[in-house]
């Protein structure tokens, strides 16, 4: 019953994991984005105008985080590490033995129902701005697992699952070279997508790739990765050097 911690690096599956477990276990997941504007209203809901009501009339209305507690599905907060400390504070209730939340302004409180279950999930600090370190004593509250990276035999394996019409050859082909600007990008005194960065080049990418290859009615899907490339990889980067 102890909430669970995803960590790791963009496009390892992270948000995915969860979703099929929801999905073969039969529950509903609610997934919240938090970031640095996140605040307690936006989780637990907040006095609206009344949809149809006279002047002035205002109803309150369960933000998703509530809303999912009261029908005991499972929640996914993702990008934890963006969170701002009220935030925190304001979670603690629910993850810890107490597992219920306190809603001031209704004055009422809600205890978390036994199909009710918290997942979060965060890149490491390092990786994209804005993030912090987590204070251990909230961290403790989870049970955190490490999701390591994939490696090439993943990348081919989940998107030849996916998208059976591109030609193995070509998907071998494109994970190579997703990997090879990766490695380009985050090497460390390297020159390449040193503008905009941090770069990420992950299984995101292969998929997206595949997804309009595999749309192109009009080119064998083979022609369409080529076509495609320089939609996909060439016109984001900041630079000429780097496009070059």
């Amino acid at each position: 019953n102890k909430p669970i911690l995803l960590e790791g690096s963009p496009g390892v599956g992270k948000t995915s994991i969860i979703s099929a477990l929801a999905a073969a276990s039969g529950h509903k997941l609610v997934r919240l984005n938090l970031s640095e504007q996140t605040d307690m209203m936006d989780l637990l809901g907040a006095d609206l105008p009344a949809a149809g009501g006279g002047a002035g009339e205002f109803v309150w209305s369960d933000g998703a985080f509530l809303a999912a507690l009261k029908a005991g599905d499972w929640v996914l907060l993702d990008e934890l590490n963006l969170a701002p400390q009220p935030v925190l504070e304001g979670l603690n209730a629910v993850l810890d033995h107490r597992a219920e939340v306190f809603v001031p302004e209704l004055g009422q409180t809600f205890r978390c129902p036994p199909t009710f279950r918290v997942f979060a999930a965060q890149n490491p600090v390092q990786e994209g701005g804005g993030r912090k370190g987590l204070p251990k004593s909230f961290l403790n509250r989870f049970t955190r697992v490490h999701v390591e990276p994939m490696c090439a035999e993943d990348l081919n394996h989940i998107s030849r699952a996916l998208h059976p019409g591109i030609p193995a050859e070509s998907v071998s082909s494109m994970v190579r070279f997703n990997a090879t600007l990766a490695n380009a990008a985050s090497t460390p005194g390297g020159s390449f997508a040193r503008a905009g960065s941090p770069w990420e080049f992950n299984l995101r990418d292969i998929l997206r790739w595949c997804d309009l290859a595999e749309r192109s009615t009009t080119l064998p899907s083979d022609v369409a990765v080529e076509r495609l490339f320089g939609t996909l990889f060439v016109q984001r980067l900041r630079n000429n050097e780097d496009r070059d």
